[in-house]
Parts: C-alpha cells; structure tokens; sequence
C-alpha cells in the first residue's frame, strides 16, 4: 500500500489548487505551511469562499482568535453572511434553551488561560449555579492551561457535579487539545488529570473515559478510576427533525472520532473497522477530528467501501473543512454520505 494516495493531482479537480495544497500539508503535519499558502491565496483572489473556510479552521483549531475574529469580520463584509465555522457554532447555540446561550443568565464563558485571573468568571459560574438547575460553562476560547488553573477549574466543576446542577460544556475538545503538553509531564498533574477525565463523564462519553483512565493510571501509577454516570439534569432538547425510512438495527448510534488520526494501525480507526463490522448503520461522527494524515484517510476509505461493498449504510458526520478536502479528495462521496460537507 501507497504511503500517500494523494499523489495523483487529478483527484477532485474542480477544488481550487490552493484548497488541495493546503489541506495536505496539514495532513502531513504542515500546518504553518498551509496557513501560508491560504493568506496567499486569500489575498490573490478574495472572491473564492473556500480557502477562507480553511483558513478559518486553522485558526480556531490554533485558539488563534484575534486572527480568527479578523477573518470572521473580513468574511462577512465581503460575502454578506457568516462563514461556515460561524454558522455551525449558532446553529449549535441555537439548540439551547436561551438562558443557556451565550450572554444568558446561565451562560459562563472563559477565555485565556485558566489560571487565578479566571477566579472572578468561576465565581459568576457558582452564582449561576445557585439560580438554575442547568449551567453552560463555554471552554472554546482558552488559549491554554496550567495545573494551578486547572486545579482551580476541577474543583468547582466537581462542586457543582455534588450539589447536583447541571453542566452543558461547550469546547471541551479544543481545551482537551491544550491540556495535552501538561498531561505529558512526569510526575503526573493529579489535578490535570482529575479535571480531564470529569470532562469526559460530563460529555457521557465513557469510551474515552476509560481509555484516559488506563492512561493516568501508567502515568500516575495508581489503580484506574472507575466509570461512574453522572445523574445530573440535563438541558431541555428539542425533538429531533431526522426521518428515516428504516430503522437503525444498531449497537451503537454513532462511533466518535477525535484528535489526530495517524497511520493505518491507529487505535481508532482499528476501532472503526471493529464498529462498521456489525453495524448495519455505520454513522461516523468526525466533528472532532482536526487532522487525519493521509496513510489513515487512505485506510479509512478503505473500511468505508468494504462496508458500503456489504450493502451497509456509511455516514461520516461533519467532517472540518480540512478533513472533509480529503474525504473529497478520496471520493468517499461515492460510498458514503458526508453530512455537512462544505461546498466550494
């Protein structure tokens, strides 16, 4: 097997030249580089949306968001509308019930670095918490962590977490991606770790639960933290709008995918063919991928066209729009549906 499928340069011909580069320097780990030829492109032909929405992604991914907010402003004067990125995050908010949503009662956002300065916004958060049943706390726009802060950030999530409120957490992933060089250090950030791993039983999300679990209990040498539910009140949700023809005879609604993807023997893609092995309905949520390099795209698509081959239904569910270059890239279109992939 090819270490690149990507060499052939009439794969999806109608992308611009500048959306295909950048999108594979980023997939081969060069992300300075296709921010590069983006802002190039950008500024030679200011009329074409699609390196814009790249860039974009780059820099909310970075938690660059001076440059972030710039582009978001430059994009709306010279389109009229907001750019994808925008659009997705009102779309999310707007599922909310209202005191929940940013600038609500019950809304509490924190930006830089979770440190001691953070002390006055946890305070709003506890007030927040004594008011209503169910708080959002916005984790999107931290720039990046330190144990003291974080410390500081478990211990009140945990407060809460015991007087039974309950938590909606927005950027969770992002701030996962910089909580990554503290979890790294040895000896191990107890606190770090604690507030990791109760992030992951607030998202419900015991699979990943437990592997981080497996992996403070090497790093910290101590017996693994067990999963416990967390029974809190939950925000109200409105119905959902899909219709399917017919159900889904399935384990498991979706399989979720974050984080980096490297190689054709990385765990979650082996964790993938595992999935779409019994699954009739094969729904892939990729929302939280930021980088997928090509040896891995190329084996994905290879379980997504065996599956489609066995006559099951594949879904690769908002993809970003780097990730989703490649998806186009490989033509995955043919034997999957790609749910909100970004037009040109």
């Amino acid at each position: 097997m090819s270490s690149d499928p990507f060499e052939v340069t009439e794969l999806a011909p109608g992308l611009p030249d500048a959306v295909r580069q950048a999108a594979l320097m980023h997939a081969r780990g060069d992300t300075p580089s296709a921010r590069g030829v983006l802002e190039a492109a950008v500024a030679a032909a200011s009329e074409v949306a699609r390196p814009r929405h790249l860039l974009l992604e780059i820099e909310r991914m970075a938690g660059r968001w001076t440059q972030y907010e710039a582009l978001v402003a430059r994009y709306r004067m010279r389109f009229g509308e907001d750019p994808p990125t925008e659009r997705d995050r009102h779309q999310r908010e707007s599922r909310l019930p209202e005191v929940l949503r940013p600038g609500g009662p019950a809304c509490v956002s924190l930006g830089g670095v979770p440190d001691a300065a953070q002390m006055a916004a946890l305070a709003t958060l506890r007030t927040a918490a004594d008011r209503h049943s169910v708080v959002h706390l916005d984790l999107s726009r931290l720039t990046s962590a330190e144990a003291v802060g974080c410390g500081l950030l478990r211990g009140v999530l945990q407060d809460l977490v015991n007087g039974g409120t309950g938590l909606v957490l927005t950027g969770a992933e992002s701030f996962a991606r910089r909580l990554a060089p503290l979890l790294a250090q040895r000896p191990a950030l107890t606190a770090v770790w604690e507030l990791q791993l109760l992030t992951l039983r607030l998202a419900q999300d015991r699979e990943r639960f437990e592997r981080t679990a497996l992996e403070y209990a090497l790093a910290a040498n101590v017996a693994a933290p067990a999963w416990e539910a967390l029974p809190l009140p939950q925000a109200a949700q409105p119905m959902a709008a899909e219709r399917r023809e017919e159900p889904r005879y399935t384990k498991r609604e979706t399989l979720r995918l974050s984080g980096n993807i490297t190689g054709a023997e990385d765990p979650q893609l082996i964790a993938v063919a595992e999935y779409a092995a019994v699954n009739q309905y094969v729904n892939l949520d990729v929302s939280s991928v930021d980088r997928m390099d090509p040896l891995a795209a190329q084996t994905l698509a290879g379980i997504v066209e065996a599956a489609a081959a066995q006559s099951r239904t594949v879904r690769l569910i908002r993809p970003n729009q780097l990730v989703a270059v490649l998806f186009e890239l490989l033509n995955l279109g043919r034997s999957a549906t790609i749910v909100g992939l970004p037009q040109s």
